[in-house]
């Protein structure tokens, strides 16, 4: 409308197909590996850059060769490898490689994705991604340079006398004129750049015509620069160094004696729940009960119900781990995952509760729920279709007056919450030593605290961490009040969380608190130790 002409960009993984011919610059997304890939896969990864600037030329784009995303690491996933396990997997060379495969393919311009590893608190995740999205990023969620970020760094040097003539350069030619390994040379006004790839498990020497690293590493990719007199400038990679031994962090206080007591005196019948928030009859019949519904959105709700007398029948439905006791005693738990990510459209998945041997009273009774919802899947497919929370409650011809009350404890609401401890409920209380497990009572969730501090740490030296023995429970970890992680059973939990500074604090003391849903008759909470991340 104002007369200025703006291009359209677009980044999509298939170059030249649907969407990328509707654009002025189409942009790539090159993501080739996953945490399930194995290493020999790496030779076709190496080689996608070629492809799709043959794909595009194929299509008749008049378009230079961008990439919105290079892959430089790995995405994490619940119950998956943690960061340096993926890390290792993946190595410094392959967004190192997979930016020089690009140069080679004619490239203007990259990002790395991700660069930079990070962390998501609270509630920010989906259901399938774990607290921690260090994703083996060039930089790492605690903020150290790892050996990719070293790559990058000299690949950002080793380029920049040579950014205008690469820029000009016309396109690869005399591939495997040296040897299998030689992609072709890029011919600049002043220079000439070769291009040669190891794509294989172990190192390769290549006839290259001068002595000057003419070995390359496993999945190298390597550019020789060549001046006007055809001699050799530079080559990058430059050669391996040795790194230094990182200074030893100073002693860290142990996390050992701990307060616990319960915090659910909500489970009693004789509760006084006037503060929660009214359910109407009509929404329960119509199963207007979700967390969305009601405003919670995020994490935990707990719902609150009572009745004189009998029950005549109790059917749950809930998205994704519920609980459910009846004056106070615990008479089902159950996961209702669509997969084992909990992603798309669930379905009814209803359970009948066994009332069995429930003692019940002709006056008075509570039925408590506590429903967790992982969040939605981060596609969002059919996801408006997937309510999270209590979906439907079924009990018969038993009137029920059901009240809410959003958060694990009370007071906590909100994407990333941060809850007033001091003003959470709590029962009897006593001190113990981790790992600690217990049966019977307390029931419901259960509260353990301590406190530390951290006068000699250095912020600006030193990224802490929270290691989590694994325990037989689901657990929210709350730092300063600030829910930090969240910590489940499983084959692969997440047992390390990132402790920020700024949340943590070095001018006063530091107050962890882990929130233990007790799921069974049984529940037990393992070691907690402070370490450099």
């Amino acid at each position: 409308e104002l007369g200025v002409g703006v291009p359209v960009a677009h980044a999509d993984r298939w170059p030249g197909r649907a969407r990328q011919l509707d654009v002025d610059l189409p942009a790539l997304r090159c993501a080739p590996l996953d945490a399930d890939h194995d290493v020999a896969e790496r030779r076709s990864a190496l080689h996608a850059p070629l492809r799709h600037a043959a794909d595009l030329a194929r299509a008749g784009l008049d378009a230079p060769l961008v990439y919105a995303g290079l892959q430089a690491g790995l995405p994490p996933r619940r119950g998956g490898p943690d960061a340096g396990a993926l890390r290792e997997r993946l190595g410094p060379a392959l967004g190192d490689g997979l930016a020089k495969m690009a140069l080679a393919a004619g490239a203007a311009a990259w990002t790395w994705e991700p660069f930079c590893g990070g962390t998501a608190p609270g509630w920010l995740g989906a259901p399938e991604t774990p607290t921690s999205h260090d994703a083996a990023a060039p930089l790492a969620e605690s903020g150290a340079a790892t050996p990719a970020w070293e790559a990058a760094r000299d690949l950002d040097a080793f380029l920049e006398p040579y950014l205008e003539d690469l820029a000009g350069a016309g396109p690869l030619a005399g591939a495997g004129s040296w040897c299998p390994q030689h992609l072709g040379t890029r011919p600049g006004r002043e220079r000439s750049y070769a291009f040669l790839c190891n794509a294989a498990t172990g190192p390769v020497r290549v006839p290259t015509p001068e002595s000057e690293r003419s070995e390359l590493a496993p999945w190298e990719v390597q550019i020789r620069v060549y001046g006007p007199d055809r001699s050799l400038e530079a080559v990058s990679p430059p050669p391996p160094q040795k790194r230094a031994d990182p200074p030893l962090p100073p002693p860290l206080p142990r996390l050992t004696t701990w307060e616990v007591c319960g915090v659910s005196p909500q489970l009693d019948a004789g509760y006084d729940d006037a503060a929660w928030q009214p359910i109407e009859p009509r929404d329960v019949e119509l199963g207007r009960t979700d967390i969305d519904t009601l405003g919670v959105h995020h994490g935990f709700i707990w719902y609150r119900g009572t009745f004189a007398g009998e029950l005549e029948r109790l059917i749950i439905d809930a998205r994704h781990c519920w609980s459910a006791w009846i004056n106070g005693r615990l008479v089902a738990s159950a996961d209702a995952l669509r997969n084992r990510h909990g992603l798309g459209p669930d379905g009814a998945r209803p359970r009948r509760v066994s009332l069995r041997d429930v003692p019940l009273d002709p006056r008075h009774n509570a039925l408590v729920i506590l429903v967790e919802s992982l969040g939605h899947g981060q596609h969002l497919a059919g996801e408006e279709r997937s309510g999270r929370g209590l979906l439907r409650v079924d009990t018969g011809e038993t009137r029920v007056r059901w009240r809410f009350r959003g958060g694990l404890l009370a007071g906590e609401h909100g994407i990333t919450p941060r809850v007033d401890l001091d003003g959470v409920e709590r029962g009897p209380g006593g001190r113990v030593v981790l790992p600690h497990g217990w049966s019977g009572d307390p029931d419901g969730v259960v509260l353990y605290e301590t406190e530390f501090g951290l006068e000699d740490a250095d912020p600006r030296e030193l990224a802490l961490g929270l290691s989590v023995d694994p325990g037989t429970d689901r657990a929210n970890l709350y730092l300063n009040g600030h829910l930090i992680g969240r910590h489940g059973p499983g084959p692969s939990p997440q047992r390390r969380f990132a402790l920020p500074w700024g949340i943590l604090r070095t001018d006063a003391g530091n107050r962890l608190s882990v929130a233990v849903w007790k799921r069974g008759p049984r529940a037990a909470l393992g070691k907690l130790r402070l370490e450099p991340l």
